[in-house]
């Protein structure tokens, strides 16, 4: 809890309060747990003082308790299920991408983590209807292959379409943070109708970014990649959004012992991540973790001009 400051109740005076820290009272709980009654002795100030201190700051510092039951309608009606425009997929993220939450996908280079990103951007902006900010950290976005899976989707291009999505392009930890953080802040304040309607955040690739400040002579790079972890969850949970991150994977031959990259720190960052790889240019999609679904389970997908389709049917 909060340290015990002057001025944080009437009674709370000067002299009071340095009473307090000589008996070793510095933070509110150090207040809420004491034996007042003895504290009063050591102190000299009177035991209806302190007993009333003590009801005043559990009150302003307590939370409030909440019922199982409002918290069960807060969090369906805050959740979204967004296709990823892959029924393959869909099924083996139980539904597709949640808001609240952030889904990683791994792979190697040119693996199709991208074009996986476009897709699932595409396909929110075209069905769903909803707006979608792509942070793009290694220049691989094509605006134009978005357009191509699009026009695959079956549904009608208007202009007002692609006015559902921004696209922002951050080529280091720093820039990236800094976006997020303005993301955040545009969401809250709602000040512009584009961010009502957001349900997806894209930042493809993290590694590229995070690499840089791991290991040799930067010692904060471990405090910004922990930093960047608490962002993406903090605007998945707070603003009810789906976050879609990519990364890169490191470990042995094909998929058997990969792994995501950045470590066992990272590790914890994502509530479900998949691994993409190829083999005989198929796609092979893994869920290697989920809270909702069973792992090492996979499925098979292609990538065509509508994106990342059924590889039985690339419709």
């Amino acid at each position: 809890m909060s340290a015990i400051r002057i001025g944080m109740y009437p009674l709370l005076t000067e002299s009071v309060h340095g009473r307090l820290r000589e008996a070793g009272i510095k933070t509110v709980s150090d207040l809420i747990v004491a034996d007042i009654e003895t504290l009063s002795q050591s102190t000299e100030i009177p035991y209806k003082e302190l007993l009333a201190l003590r009801r005043v700051l559990l009150a302003q510092n307590a939370s409030f308790p909440v019922s199982g039951k409002d918290m069960y309608e807060t969090a369906m009606t805050s959740i979204s299920i967004l296709t990823t425009g892959c029924n393959r997929v869909d099924n083996l993220l139980d539904g597709g991408l949640y808001t609240g939450e952030v889904t990683e996908i791994a792979g190697e280079i040119a693996a199709g983590k991208t074009q996986f990103c476009m897709t699932c951007a595409s396909t929110v902006i075209c069905r769903a209807k909803q707006n979608v900010y792509y942070i793009d950290t290694c220049g691989a976005l094509s605006v134009e292959r978005v357009l191509q899976i699009a026009e695959h989707s079956g549904q009608e291009i208007q202009e007002s379409t692609f006015q559902r999505m921004r696209c922002h392009q951050a080529f280091d930890i720093f820039s990236l943070l800094s976006e997020l953080e303005n993301l955040r802040c545009q969401i809250l304040q709602q000040t512009d109708g584009f961010y009502s309607n957001m349900k997806l955040l894209v930042v493809d690739n993290l590694a590229s970014v995070i690499y840089p400040v791991l290991g040799g002579q930067q010692m904060d790079g471990h405090g910004l990649m922990v930093t960047l972890s608490r962002k993406l969850k903090q605007l998945a949970v707070d603003c009810s959004i789906a976050v879609l991150i990519t990364n890169n994977v490191v470990g042995g031959d094909w998929d058997r012992t990969r792994s995501a990259a950045l470590g066992k720190t990272w590790s914890h960052v994502p509530h479900t991540r998949i691994i993409i790889t190829t083999n005989n240019g198929q796609r092979q999609i893994s869920l290697v973790k989920s809270s909702k679904m069973k792992t090492n389970s996979s499925v098979s997908c292609v990538i065509t001009e509508a994106g990342v389709c059924n590889s039985a049917d690339p419709s």
